[in-house]
This record gives structure tokens, C-alpha cells and sequence, in this order.
């Protein structure tokens, strides 16, 4: 439609990994009733043009970028662009509707000022008609994905980390916080969800009360396994997987999440039925209740509790053994598949990977000896009541690649080689004293024969037997 510089823009610039995925396009979805014929949208920040295009046909979208090629880009989608800085909107620019999925972090350039956190959302604000609605997304200094980054966010990695403050800003740090900030604004919330694994394109987003109150196995399931997807073979500080299941589990999901999604109003908060769960690009399904299979056969390694392993391996390959330890939950007697749309596996693959993942995550086991993957799985296999099977096939295991289980297993090589050298030690030891005590017996063999001295002790035993014999005689 039309491209309209309102100053601030960067000439050259495009910004990398726009925000996107099915999970916000459902959640857009959700949002048509607030969408009237006719109402003005505003998109703030870069976004993917999935996300347009699930915004009502009727609407009239304005998107708001900062790089000139990204404007150009979207120019050519019959879009309303405005290119240049959020500190350029004038009193005239209302909307009904702002969406900033990207956050405010990237609505200012270096051809003008920089806002704060608290600065631009006062500045989205602004921009919204009276009962307006707002859907931002918050990324979170303290999330999971900030936990086990191995760089630090306070120093400029890429050429748009030109204001890298990190924590030191003026972001709120919990959901409570957040609802209080915005509520100080004249915003109230709506509804808050949480985000999984990554804030630019989450796979799953829950709702806070769903994800504090809610069965906490299955959803500790569900966000371990999309931070396994999304940070496989990628360099961490720790796990995340494991970080993210206990915050779960310990009722501090929300503010461990990467980042928070919040729809609020200028004015009284709308009526909108929000989605209390979406996974991948719909509502996710009822979860059973049950506790992750891995979680408690990790568990039971760790306490070396031998009877319940077995019971637990047992009852894995008696009811579900064409699925993986970390897609079976166990509810007392009880075992069901928590995703039935993963394939089907062999047992014995099941097995092999669930052994990798023990030594993976440099976990205690009570078998000591079983120290690669092919011994622990016999082991396994023997627990489980499996005959052994030679080599058997390996899955890729979405597992990152951790510095601290690292140094877990480097702790335990190097426990392991100070065991090998003191049985060493110990070994030479005893060579150098069972070598004396055979030279001193080779010096004693070798006096006794084959030398002068023996053959005369022989001959003078000889004359005496013969003395002895003769005297008999007499």
C-alpha cells in the first residue's frame, strides 16, 4: 500500500529473527474478535509475515519497522509501513489493536533516542485508542534461556546489541511485577501466558494459573521437550531441559519462563477467551496426570534403588514399550504415552538412549562398571527383563550441549583415573616385592645347582649314606 518514513530509520539495516511461529499465529487467531472491520492494527517491531497474514483480512494493518530493507520488503505486501522509530509516532497515530510480539527492544534506532523498556510501553500506550488492546511480548532477563546462555547479555554480541543492558534495565523481573507496571500505566491485563523455549518463536505458551496450578508432570514434559528441540547441539551453560522441569515442578514456572505474553486494555480490561494451553499451532490436548517415566527411573539411579528400577523398567517395556522414557508418564499403575504423534521405537533403542542420557548428564548409577553406553544398556536390558541385543540402533537425542554435565563427566573421568592410577601404584608395588622375592629364590636355586660347592655337598651326602649302610651290615 504505502511506505512512510517518520524518521529515525537505518539505511542498509535488517533485523534478524523476527518474531513468528504457529503458537503466536494461533494466539493472533484467538484475538479476530477484537479485530472489528475496519479497526486499525499497528505490528510494532520486526515480525514474520505469517503473523500478518493472521490478522483479519479486513483490518487495516500498519506495520512499524526500523530498517529501511525490512520496510521496503513489506511495501511490496500491500501493507501500510512505517519505517523509522517508535519515538517518531505522533498524537495522531491511534490504533485499536498494537501488536508487539518482538517486544520494544528493537522500536528505536541509533538515528534517535533510546528508550528504555519502560519508555516504549509508555509510548505503545500513547498509540492506543481508549480500550484499545495491547499483546506484547516480554522477554525475561532471569529466564531459563538467560540461565544457560553462555554469553553474557550486558556486552554487545552482534552489531544490534548497541545497547546491551541485560538485567540492569528497567524490565520487570516476575509476572506480578509486570501486571503492577502496566497497571501503573492505566493497562489492565487480561491475560498473561508464559512462552516456551525461546521469546522470538515460542512453541508452547501456557497460562500463568495453568502452569502454577496445573499438572505439573505434563507440563514439565511439554516444556522439556520443546527446549530439547529448540536447543539441540547447541552450546549451554547447563541443561535447560532439567532447569525448566524443576521450576515446573516447583511451582515457579512462570518466573523462570523465557519470556511473557500479555494482552491488556487501555481502560477496563475486554472480554477475550484466551487459550489456557497452545503447543506448536493449536490448543494443546488434556495431558494426563503421572510423573516423566525418565524423571523417576533418573531418580531411582540416583538413590541406587535397585527394586524400584526394575519395577519401573518392567512396567516400561510390559505397556509401552514402542515409546521413549521421556514420552511415558507414570501415575501409580499407570502408564500412558504423553505424545502419541512421536514414532514408535524399539525397546532396545529406547533403552540404549535412555542410557545415553544418564551418562550424558553425568548422573550416579548404581553400576559403577557399566562406564560406556553399550555396557549400561546391557545392564538395562537385563533390569528391564530384555535379552541382550548386539548394538543396538541409536535415536537422536535432543540434548544440549551442556558445559556443566561437561564437567560433571570430566569430574568423574578424572575420579575414574585416580582410582585407575592408585590400583596402578598398587600393582607396580607388588611387582617390585614379588620380583625381589623370586631373585633371592632364583639366587638360592642357582647355589644349590649346578655348581662345585653342590656336587661336593652331593658326593659328601653319598659317603655318609654308604657310611651309614655299612655299619648296618656290621
Amino acid at each position: 500500500m504505502s511506505l512512510r518514513h517518520i524518521g529515525g530509520e537505518m539505511a542498509g539495516w535488517s533485523d534478524a529473527a523476527p518474531a513468528g511461529g504457529p503458537s503466536y499465529a494461533h494466539l493472533l487467531d484467538t484475538l479476530h474478535p477484537l479485530v472489528p472491520e475496519g479497526a486499525r492494527v499497528l505490528v510494532a517491531g520486526p515480525h514474520e509475515p505469517g503473523l500478518i497474514t493472521a490478522l483479519p483480512p479486513d483490518a487495516e494493518v500498519t506495520c512499524l519497522v526500523r530498517g529501511e530493507s525490512d520496510a521496503a520488503a513489506m511495501s511490496t505486501r500491500a501493507l501500510a509501513v512505517l519505517c523509522g522509530s517508535l519515538s517518531k509516532l505522533t498524537d495522531a497515530d491511534h490504533y485499536d489493536v498494537v501488536i508487539a510480539l518482538d517486544g520494544v527492544e528493537r522500536l528505536c534506532s541509533v538515528e534517535g533516542p533510546q528508550y528504555d523498556w519502560a519508555e516504549a510501553l509508555q509510548a505503545l500506550r500513547r498509540a492506543l485508542r481508549p480500550g484499545g488492546a495491547l499483546l506484547l511480548a516480554v522477554q525475561n532477563e532471569l529466564g531459563v534461556h538467560r540461565l544457560v546462555d553462555r554469553t553474557a547479555v550486558t556486552f554487545a554480541h552482534t552489531d544490534a546489541d548497541w545497547r546491551p543492558v541485560g538485567e540492569y534495565g528497567t524490565k520487570p523481573g516476575s509476572p506480578a511485577r509486570l501486571r503492577q507496571h502496566l497497571a501503573a500505566d492505566g493497562l489492565s491485563v487480561a491475560w498473561l501466558g508464559t512462552a516456551w523455549p525461546l521469546p522470538s518463536a515460542p512453541t508452547l505458551i501456557v497460562d500463568e494459573p495453568a502452569l502454577r496450578d496445573g499438572p505439573a508432570g505434563a507440563l514439565a514434559a511439554a516444556a522439556s521437550a520443546a527446549i530439547g528441540t529448540a536447543y539441540a547441539s547447541r552450546p549451554v551453560l547447563s541443561d535447560p531441559r532439567r532447569l525448566a522441569a524443576a521450576a515446573i515442578r516447583g511451582g515457579i514456572g512462570p518466573e523462570l519462563a523465557p519470556s511473557w505474553v500479555v494482552l491488556a486494555f487501555r481502560g477496563p480490561a475486554g472480554r477475550v477467551t484466551m487459550p489456557d494451553a497452545v503447543l506448536g499451532g493449536g490448543p494443546m490436548p488434556a495431558v494426563p496426570p503421572g510423573r516423566l517415566l525418565e524423571e523417576l527411573l533418573i531418580g531411582a539411579c540416583l538413590r541406587h534403588d535397585l527394586p524400584a528400577l526394575r519395577r519401573l523398567l518392567s512396567a516400561w517395556v510390559t505397556r509401552q514399550p514402542a515409546a521413549t522414557a521421556d514420552n511415558v508418564l507414570v501415575d501409580g499403575d499407570t502408564v500412558t504415552v504423553f505424545d502419541p504423534a512421536r514414532p514408535a521405537v524399539e525397546p532396545a533403542a529406547a533403552i540404549r538412549r535412555f542410557a545415553e542420557t544418564l551418562l550424558a548428564g553425568g548422573y550416579d548409577q548404581p553400576w559403577p562398571a557399566a562406564r560406556d553406553t553399550a555396557a549400561l544398556t546391557a545392564v538395562l536390558l537385563a533390569a528391564a527383563g530384555l535379552s541382550p541385543v548386539m548394538d543396538p540402533p541409536g535415536l537422536p537425542a535432543p540434548a544440549p550441549d551442556s558445559l556443566r554435565e561437561h564437567e560433571e563427566r570430566v569430574r568423574r573421568l578424572e575420579e575414574q583415573l585416580a582410582d585407575a592410577d592408585e590400583r596402578i601404584r598398587y600393582a607396580e608395588s607388588e611387582l617390585v616385592r614379588r620380583d625381589g622375592e623370586l631373585r633371592r629364590a632364583q639366587l638360592q636355586i642357582d647355589l644349590f645347582s649346578g655348581n662345585v660347592g653342590y656336587r661336593i655337598t652331593k658326593l659328601g651326602a653319598r659317603a655318609a649314606r654308604a657310611v651309614r649302610r655299612n655299619l648296618k651290615k656290621r
